[in-house]
């Protein structure tokens, strides 16, 4: 059963993808603001399947801590639909993300009319200078920047591996960060889709100015606590559903 419903929202992802992403091409060309609505239309295309195909509910709590102007969104980053459902509850979002991405089919067409920020990894402090540059140019134009510190996807259980490139967007852009704590991980896996709750958990500003310790320290307290709780409450819907899931150790 598992296999046929990410089989069907597999088949739905990639057919919406084609068909919303070509439909939408002539406006996303013609405006950055038309790229971002139809990415956002297509996401939510993509939560509607996940919970009539594969029975995932999103939730996204704790909004209200979003400011309405720039800022920073630090996020946990434990599957694919992360990159994605911020364009639900993020008005304007700029991803940092993998130059690689800006290749794919389609997607990469909307991430570079979105104007999202692109870091090759392997680029050194050049890379990082361009980075930066770019986060400022899009802050300043009021957008909040989202940056997943670990740099990879993590388990749902592994703890916080922070990196240090949060740190320098953080003192470079002199904005409040916004951490947020999820649990994807627990029903998006690569190709699988399991049933049970998704978490996206806004917690409140981290104020600029903290020298890098102090802020690192904030961020991964704010982080871990919190993914640890939507993990377990995660498992817990799941075990209702019937769903095996690991024992806590």
């Amino acid at each position: 059963m598992n296999f046929l419903r990410s089989l069907i929202f597999a088949a739905w992802f990639y057919l919406t993808l084609v068909i919303v992403g070509l439909a939408c091409m002539p406006f996303a060309y013609a405006s950055r603001r038309a790229a971002i609505a139809a990415t956002r239309f297509w996401t939510g295309m993509q939560l509607w399947g996940l919970r009539w195909f594969c029975d995932v509910r999103t939730e996204f709590r704790g909004l209200e801590h979003l400011p309405a102007g720039a800022c920073i969104v630090a996020m946990r980053h434990q599957s694919t639909y992360d990159t994605l459902a911020p364009f639900l509850f993020i008005k304007d979002p700029a991803f940092i993300l993998k130059r690689e991405l800006l290749k794919a089919p389609v997607l990469g067409i909307y991430a570079a009319r979105g104007r999202m920020i692109p870091i090759d990894r392997d680029g050194g402090m050049k890379t990082m200078k361009a980075m930066l540059a770019a986060a400022k140019l899009e802050a300043a134009d009021g957008r909040k920047i989202i940056i997943f510190p670990e740099g990879t996807r993590q388990p749902p259980d592994a703890p916080a591996d922070l990196k240090p490139g949060v740190v320098a967007i953080y003192n470079a852009l002199g904005v409040p960060c916004i951490p947020v704590a999820l649990n994807t991980g627990l029903c998006w896996r690569s190709f699988w889709r399991t049933p049970g709750l998704i978490i996206f958990e806004v917690m409140p500003a981290i104020e600029p100015g903290l020298g890098r310790e102090p802020f690192m320290q904030r961020l991964k307290a704010a982080l871990e606590p919190a993914t640890v709780r939507i993990v377990a409450e995660g498992r817990a819907a799941q075990r209702k559903k019937g769903i095996p899931v690991p024992a806590v150790t």
